[in-house]
């Protein structure tokens, strides 16, 4: 049985408090109407989730992206229910897995193996290649200390990643949104810095005094704004009071939008290059999230979400029907980042807010357990397996497994080696320390000076530097390769993009003019389908 906690009612709450009742649905309507498009009013502005632009910013990742010059991206997928992770990533040698599970086990002839202990559900045979191609990390027995089996209160811990089962108000990374740095705050940002799609998780997003992040609750709500420029028609409405209100709040929606320009530009610029299995649910979610990505929206961190893993019965049945769809649509997303480069720059993880038990139940299922895989793909992952699969023998007390890996050990390595952040600032926005943990390749290590060059890019440089009025850009090509060049402002903003085009190997010099801008720093990012390098220059009049 589900393990739910009933809320205390308030006044308003039930039925039966007639009137109240009445005007606290209005009221809540109206309100959940707003935040499920990420607007709410901020005294006489509309602000994204309850607070105005400058919010964004302020922000520490702004910050980064704007030192670094990067265009990194996380892309979360949350399997909401508690995700099976014994019969995910299968301990298939082991007699115990077979005795504890009569029915529903995986037999071993099906396991997709990664090594000689452990081996896939044989429905994700996109994640064995993708494994096998160095693009994927399996981190296993993840979970944290004293887990709570209720989905709700474990779901918000996961996304909280408060400390000692502290849940709080506010999600990890709206708290790494919302740490101000005042020099770096920016009046217009071109873009969202991050944007859930589909139901979820409102609180991942919530920072100490604001959301910090857009909301789209269903896909056909995006196309639909993303083609026209609105969220909704204002017109039709029934002819009444209600239909005045809701025209005049769909006005607002669509004239406050804040992005509307970006969306719309990313979404007519973007691209699929891989055709998807379906344009519907998460592989449809997906799609759109590499368009937008492709089409360079700017927005550095992406929520979706994956229901129905809260198998209690006729789990082997359901569990391959949502491991078949799993797989289909994220070997279909990294292919088709990977068709143009784009997989180096982004990085998937999959969370759950926990496991299931080790034994099946009398449903042909399993009820809420403990700790589970988590999975990360990217050209930029670590790749190969990481922690240590739980033993089926020595178990915790209620007989659930022990987790290996805490969660946020996985957060912090991946706010510190992909995003940049400090060991402090990471501390700080994890509220504790977190032993590091390796998903990160090293040759993808965070920061301008440190970022490694793909071996057919062996120079970039700028002369003279500082310069005036302009500066020569010098390449040097090993070999025959598409390049994208562009400019951007110590804000991370685009300034200008100077060169898209296959040259030849050897040196190449693109003159950059300087009329229009004001003095200090800039970065120059050479882009081609094996990787990048930015170069810092500085304009001194």
């Amino acid at each position: 049985m589900c393990n739910h906690q009933k809320p205390t009612l308030r006044d308003g709450d039930s039925l039966e408090h007639g009137e109240v009742h009445d005007k606290a649905h209005a009221s809540w309507s109206r309100r959940q109407f707003l935040q499920g498009l990420g607007l709410a009013t901020a005294g006489s502005a509309i602000g994204l989730g309850g607070s105005t632009l400058r919010a964004y910013g302020a922000s520490p990742l702004l910050q980064k992206l704007s030192q670094s010059g990067t265009d990194r991206i996380l892309v979360l997928l949350q399997l909401s229910g508690g995700n099976d992770g014994l019969n995910t990533v299968i301990p298939y040698t082991d007699s115990e897995y077979y005795r504890i599970r009569p029915t529903i086990a995986i037999p071993e002839s099906s396991v997709l193996r990664l090594n000689n202990d452990v081996g896939l559900h044989p429905s994700l045979t996109a994640f064995e290649r993708l494994y096998k191609d160095g693009l994927m990390q399996v981190a296993q027995g993840v979970g944290y200390e004293d887990p709570t089996l209720s989905h709700f209160s474990s779901t918000d811990f996961w996304l909280s990643a408060g400390a000692e089962q502290e849940v709080g108000s506010t999600g990890w990374v709206g708290r790494y949104l919302t740490e101000a740095f005042p020099q770096f705050v920016s009046e217009n940002p071109p873009g969202p810095l991050a944007l859930q799609l589909g139901n979820g998780a409102p609180l991942l997003f919530q920072g100490p005094t604001s959301g910090m992040g857009i909301a789209f609750p269903n896909l056909a709500l995006l196309n639909q704004f993303a083609q026209n420029g609105t969220l909704f028609d204002e017109a039709f409405a029934p002819p009444n009071a209600f239909g005045s209100e809701l025209s005049f709040v769909r006005s607002v929606a669509n004239d406050s939008f804040q992005f509307a320009d970006a969306i719309q530009t990313a979404s007519d610029k973007g691209s699929n290059l891989v055709e998807y299995p379906s344009r519907t649910g998460l592989s449809g979610n997906l799609a759109i999230t590499a368009k937008l990505i492709r089409g360079r929206l700017g927005t550095n961190i992406y929520h979706l979400n994956m229901g129905g893993f809260d198998t209690h019965s006729n789990q082997l049945v359901r569990h391959a029907s949502l491991m078949q769809q799993l797989s289909d649509a994220l070997g279909a997303f990294m292919d088709d980042l990977k068709s143009d480069g784009w997989d180096k720059e982004v990085l998937v993880m999959t969370f759950s807010e926990f496991g299931r038990r080790i034994y099946q139940n009398g449903s042909g299922g399993t009820d809420h357990g403990t700790s589970a895989p988590m999975f990360m793909f990217g050209g930029g992952v670590a790749g190969g397996l990481l922690g240590a699969q739980p033993s089926l023998i020595d178990l915790a007390p209620g007989g659930n497994m022990k987790y290996d890996l805490d969660f946020r050990s996985v957060y912090g390595s991946i706010l510190k080696d992909w995003f940049d952040l400090s060991e402090a600032d990471v501390t700080s926005v994890m509220n504790g320390a977190f032993n590091p943990v390796s998903v990160i390749d090293s040759a993808y290590s965070t920061g301008i000076e440190a970022r490694v060059m793909p071996e057919t890019i062996s120079f970039v440089r700028n002369y003279p530097n500082p310069f005036q009025e302009s500066t020569t850009i010098e390449i040097g090509l090993k070999s025959t390769l598409h390049v994208q060049i562009d400019v951007f402002d110590a804000s991370g903003k685009a300034i200008s993009s100077i060169l898209s085009q296959t040259l030849t190997a050897g040196a190449h010099q693109i003159q950059f003019e300087s009329s229009g801008l004001t003095n200090g720093i800039y970065f120059v990012r050479v882009l081609s389908n094996n990787g990048q390098k930015t170069l810092k220059m500085s304009l001194l009049r």
